[in-house]
């Protein structure tokens, strides 16, 4: 993989030009509650538009900040679709600041060819910048902004560049205009392809929420953790934070996102991590089944087959026989959920999100409140 300390370029972006390079990185934004600073790891969720309001029985008091997922991002650098923003989430906002936690939508975007199209392109990089702003100027009672694309597949440079040209040039009109909001970035646990430019990343943001699951996903060969803490080659926690540290960013500068789903396969035998027949399905932990299509949920699937567990990983997991062979799941509960927490606390990181929160129950609850009293 390619390290590049920064890209350097120019990028017109507000009406102004900035400059992209490794000698000048923007500074941290100022926050109401920052994670970097804190005496503990920061708590955050996700809750997802499909979830409807399943955000009443969230535990808000167990959180620091409640990301709104998602505001989808087209190639013309507006909104695709907004999902409800802000006027249809009105109630959850009132709710949570009420609470306590902050409100922070997720801006997004997960099609390869439109992030190809969009960043090269300074006219609509602008048209971008001035509509993510703009989400600040229409609801100031928001924390931040996060930024969630992502892609698989390989970009050209000036692909790459343009995004984090883009992301430099949003920290530099935040800390203009909004002083007291926070930016953050979804990071992906591996960036095969070299999409993304980490090290000029980390510096450009308050912090990354780096991706902590799907180490194993549904079409993954074989069966296996879906977010080990250690061992199965580099699919680990472990290995994850390790090449964030070789970026140079902080550990208090990262939040791990954790899974309250995990993944079902049919396999070829009875053998844990055993290779896999066809393509997994999502078990969320908890959700209802019509939450989630009619997906049995992970918790009631471990209880009537029995749960094992995966030394290395610390990964609950189960395997049970149906008619056409051998199936196996592979998800988070209670105590795998502690041993994340335990481990985030070890390791300085700055916090933890859970997503998305519509998929746990009261027990996950009560483990959260007890990991993080306030």
């Amino acid at each position: 993989m390619r390290l590049f300390p920064c890209p350097t370029g120019v990028l017109v972006a507000a009406g102004a030009v900035v400059l992209v390079s490794g000698c000048a990185p923007p500074g941290p934004l100022a926050r109401v509650t920052m994670p970097t600073n804190a005496s503990q790891p920061f708590v955050a969720g996700y809750h997802v538009y499909w979830a409807e309001d399943a955000w009443a029985e969230y535990p808000l008091d167990a959180l620091d900040e409640l990301y709104f997922f998602e505001l989808e991002v087209d190639a013309d650098g507006g909104f695709l679709d907004r999902h409800g923003w802000a006027t249809r989430w009105q109630t959850m906002t009132e709710r949570a600041l009420e609470s306590g936690v902050q409100v922070t939508p997720t801006v997004s975007m997960h099609d390869p060819d439109a992030f190809r199209t969009l960043f090269p392109d300074a006219q609509r990089v602008d048209r971008l910048l001035e509509n993510v702003v703009g989400l600040l100027d229409e609801s100031p009672d928001i924390a931040g902004i996060h930024l969630d694309f992502e892609v698989f597949e390989s970009v050209d440079a000036d692909v790459r560049d343009g995004f984090t040209g883009f992301v430099v040039a949003l920290a530099a009109e935040m800390r203009a205009r909004h002083p007291s909001k926070a930016l953050s970035v979804f990071a992906l646990a591996f960036d095969d392809d070299d999409v993304y430019n980490e090290r000029a990343l980390g510096r450009a943001v308050d912090y990354l929420v780096v991706q902590g699951y799907d180490y194993h996903s549904a079409g993954s060969p074989n069966a296996g953790p879906v977010a080990g803490l250690g061992g199965w080659g580099r699919l680990n926690w472990e290995t994850v934070l390790d090449r964030f540290a070789d970026f140079g960013v902080p550990a208090r500068k990262i939040v791990m996102s954790i899974p309250l789903y995990g993944y079902e396969w049919p396999v070829v035998s009875e053998a844990g991590g055993a290779t896999v027949r066809d393509i997994g399905i999502t078990v969320p932990y908890a959700a209802p089944p019509e939450m989630v299509g009619g997906a049995p949920s992970a918790r009631d699937q471990a209880a009537a087959h029995g749960v094992k567990r995966d030394g290395e990983s610390r990964s609950p997991w189960y395997r049970y026989q149906a008619e056409d062979g051998w199936r196996q799941g592979w998800f988070e509960d209670v105590e795998s959920l502690r041993e994340k927490y335990e481990f985030a606390r070890a390791r300085g990181i700055g916090g933890i999100a859970l997503f998305p929160l519509a998929y746990g129950d009261a027990e996950i609850w009560e483990g959260l409140r007890a990991a993080f009293a306030r």
